[in-house]
């Protein structure tokens, strides 16, 4: 599976707390960590890990980050041929709070990822030309996301968009998208219907008349929701001891893309992208907690064993 992801890379200075802090509250006691993330660098290396040849598109700054990314996607098994060098800004950063709960908030310092503007796609437009399915995020600028868009569309290309942080679509973008993947914030932000907690449809078929082939709704514990003209899946979330949520979202797109690059989605892709998103949940940081495609495969077969024996 030939996969191109177009997106962000940041560093990621995360801080492990008891609690989220309120606005003006200080919270002691942080253990702090410092990890490559960004959800575009994510979701490559969720793709790589779990199967796919997979070329990175991304902007690096003028520092000491840009040269230990690449060096750590090289090592991922990652085609970094098309990597820009951005020598005015500073590679991405993240700032990230992760309570004992698992939550966390988030605020990114965009620097060399808002350099990825559409004149540069003449550099990277051929890796779209080989490609099976492209992977964009909205931590670039949307005007190249969309240009990317329809340039694949243009093609034949299959799309998979998950547009976080979330952004309203224009219709001509969302017509070019074969797979949208939005948490629920990102579907009541991106349909205008608000999120009651049991109206998945009425949002995705909003997402889907609004040009949408296919919309994918993860539902963190509660597991994902997915529809399109032909069919509805939902699959149940697997009870696992979750201690971070970052990256779990990335890991379960780059799962989705190596399950679809090649054929049409359904519930054994979705199941295989929850089943990697869930290990993901279970181990800190945003990169470090992406699973291979073996454990994703013994995570699988311990779980359809355990309701085997139990039914």
């Amino acid at each position: 599976m030939k996969i191109v992801v177009i997106g962000s890379s940041n560093i990621d200075m995360v801080a492990q707390v008891n609690h989220l802090p309120a606005p003006g509250e200080t919270v002691g006691d942080a253990n702090f960590i410092q990890s490559l993330g960004g959800k575009g660098a994510n979701q490559a290396v969720a793709a790589a890990r779990l199967g796919g040849s997979v070329t990175f598109v991304t902007s690096l700054g003028n520092d000491m980050y840009a040269d230990i990314l690449k060096k750590h996607f090289k090592k991922e098994g990652i085609t970094t041929d098309y990597i820009i060098d951005d020598i005015n800004h500073p590679t991405g950063t993240a700032l990230i709070f992760v309570a004992n709960s698992g939550e966390n908030c988030i605020a990114v310092a965009p620097g060399a990822n808002y350099s990825l503007l559409p004149g540069s796609i003449s550099r990277f437009s051929e890796v779209i030309d080989v490609a099976d399915i492209i992977i964009m995020q909205a931590e670039i600028p949307y005007e190249t996301n969309k240009k990317i868009a329809l340039l694949a569309k243009q093609k034949g290309k299959k799309v998979l968009f998950n547009p976080a942080p979330a952004c309203l679509l224009d219709e001509e973008l969302m017509k070019a998208i074969d797979i949208l993947v939005v948490n629920e914030v990102e579907a009541a932000f991106i349909s205008g219907i608000d999120y009651t907690g049991n109206n998945h449809e009425k949002i995705a078929q909003a997402l889907i008349e609004a040009g949408a082939q296919n919309v994918v709704i993860t539902l963190g514990s509660q597991g994902v929701y997915m529809k399109n003209n032909q069919k509805t899946v939902y699959l149940p979330g697997y009870k696992v001891n979750a201690i971070d949520t970052i990256a779990a979202g990335d890991t379960f797109c780059g799962a989705l893309a190596v399950s679809c690059a090649q054929r049409e989605i359904d519930q054994e892709a979705l199941g295989f992208a929850n089943a990697a998103a869930a290990i993901a949940v279970t181990r800190s940081g945003a990169q470090p907690s992406i699973p291979t495609l073996d454990e994703v495969k013994c995570f699988i077969l311990e779980k359809e064993s355990v309701l085997s024996f139990n039914s």
